[in-house]
């Protein structure tokens, strides 16, 4: 029996409070949700998909679109910007339709299981990745299955007691076998990627500009990043198969690639670049990268390839504290591995740089900006370190007691801490979830500022950028400037 599934991405609070650093916000598709959209309809289940995050819908917009269509279930995903948001809808939406399975899943969600299930805010949580819990959940909704047999959920028991499953068999070593995402159900027009690649200087509009999932997990452990599964990789046939498929059949013509390993395993990524050019698609693309993985001969392919920006995590510029988050890089990799894109290729180079890491003083902050200044990039992104729930950091700073988590020694909940969870904190009026001790809260907004100030407003970058920047866009590129550098 087909069981009626409404998969739910919420809204968040952060772009209402970030006012005009909204400019910064990317709206990527949900591509999580999709997958499980497509896994549960093509095994003969009725599946919509709302993006409130993307349509601007509010929570009782949400809830409106849930009282109406009336699913069998409801499955929200949950990151830490929209944990409060989620909270309140849930229990919203089973205090109006108590018969509907309301399921929570992603990082948040996983981290915050029980005391999402005690506070009754929904009847089961995810662990990890989502197809086959939530298909499992859909047999158990149509009576197929038993709570107890569904892998890597959390649920409470009639008893009131949290109880776990068994963790899920990872997803096949080869992801090919999974399905497209279902892009059809949700709209083409919701997205924005800003990415060195958007619209100020390509000039795409919001529907020709896609993301998509290469590779899952990571084999590095950064201390600071909540990916740690076991990597996984699609073939290149079917990378270059979805490629195709967003240019000729959805009008793309810019996609970015959202996985950590894309570039990890060069011998797939030299196929992938050399199936593009016998599908002779013109799509350009453009993915994060890691400096180890950059040699003169990949770069190249990538470049005939029509690789048109990479994004480097380079996080600091001083080696003691790469070290410190687990980075397993050097500053030599990083300077030679840019120097090696802007060498041999036309790619452009964006660098991620994290302010406020564990043990940073005043002068290793400057000299993080020090180093961004000396490398060849065309873009420099300044985010405060955050220890986002699921990652180790935030474990850490959790169990030594330096970090406000919400949970309150009664056991009470205060879910509106979650929203100071945010890189982008300093355009808002509230302070950073955590400071190093070397820093004040004040300290660490100015810092990310004066960073932006000193990488952009350089004769080198002026004249980098102005003749990129297309004329509609002035207006906002100094609405941006502004709140963003002062």
């Amino acid at each position: 029996m087909a069981v009626k599934a409404l998969l739910v991405h919420p809204p968040d609070e952060m772009e209402a409070m970030l006012g005009v650093g909204r400019e910064f916000v990317q709206k990527y598709e949900p591509l999580g949700l999709l997958y499980i959209a497509a896994v549960a309809r093509a095994a003969g289940h009725e599946v919509a998909v709302v993006d409130a995050h993307a349509e601007g819908l509010s929570p009782d917009a949400v809830e409106a679109r849930v009282l109406r269509d009336r699913p069998d279930v409801v499955g929200l995903s949950v990151l830490t910007c929209s944990g409060a948001i989620a909270y309140d809808l849930g229990r919203r939406i089973k205090a109006a339709l108590p018969e509907t399975l309301v399921v929570f899943g992603n990082v948040h969600a996983s981290v915050y299981a029980r005391q999402y299930l005690e506070r009754g805010c929904c009847d089961v949580v995810v662990h990890g990745e989502g197809e086959r819990p939530f298909l499992g959940l859909l047999e158990h909704r149509d009576g197929r299955r038993a709570l107890e047999e569904v892998p890597a959920i959390a649920f409470r028991t009639r008893e009131g007691r949290i109880a776990a499953t068994r963790p899920a068999a990872y997803l096949e070593e080869d992801l090919s076998s999974l399905p497209m995402p279902a892009r059809d159900l949700v709209s083409r027009n919701g997205y924005s990627l800003d990415t060195i690649s958007n619209q100020l200087y390509v000039g795409k509009s919001r529907s020709s500009s896609k993301t998509m999932s290469t590779s899952r997990g990571c084999w590095y452990r950064c201390t600071f990043c909540v990916v740690n599964q076991k990597p996984r990789f699609a073939s290149p046939a079917a990378v270059v198969d979805e490629m195709q498929h967003l240019e000729r059949e959805l009008g793309a013509e810019y996609v970015f690639i959202i996985d950590p390993l894309c570039m990890y395993d060069q011998a797939r990524m030299f196929a992938i670049c050399e199936e593009i050019g016998r599908r002779g698609l013109r799509l350009k693309w453009g993915c994060d990268a890691r400096v180890s993985c950059v040699t003169p001969d990949l770069i190249r392919a990538m470049d005939r390839a029509n690789c048109y920006d990479l994004s480097f995590g380079i996080e600091s510029g001083v080696q003691r504290l790469l070290n410190a988050v687990k980075k397993g890089t050097t500053l030599g990799q990083v300077a030679r591995a840019i120097e090696t894109v802007c060498r041999y290729t036309d790619i452009r180079v964006g660098g991620l740089f994290i302010l406020g890491l564990p043990g940073e003083s005043a002068e290793d902050s400057l000299e993080t900006i020090r180093f961004a200044k000396s490398l060849p990039l065309d873009m420099a992104q300044f985010s405060l370190c955050t220890p986002y729930p699921g990652s180790a950091l935030f474990e850490e700073l959790r169990a030594a007691g330096r970090l406000d988590d919400g949970i309150r020694p009664d056991g009470t909940l205060d879910t509106s801490v979650w929203r100071r969870y945010s890189a982008y904190i300093s355009f808002t009026s509230l302070d950073p979830i955590w400071v190093t001790p070397e820093k004040t809260p004040g300290q660490l907004r100015a810092l990310q500022k004066r960073a932006q100030r000193e990488f952009y407003l350089r004769p080198s970058q002026i004249l980098r950028h102005l003749g990129r920047i297309r004329p509609s866009n002035v207006l906002r590129v100094l609405r941006v400037a502004k709140a963003g550098f002062f």
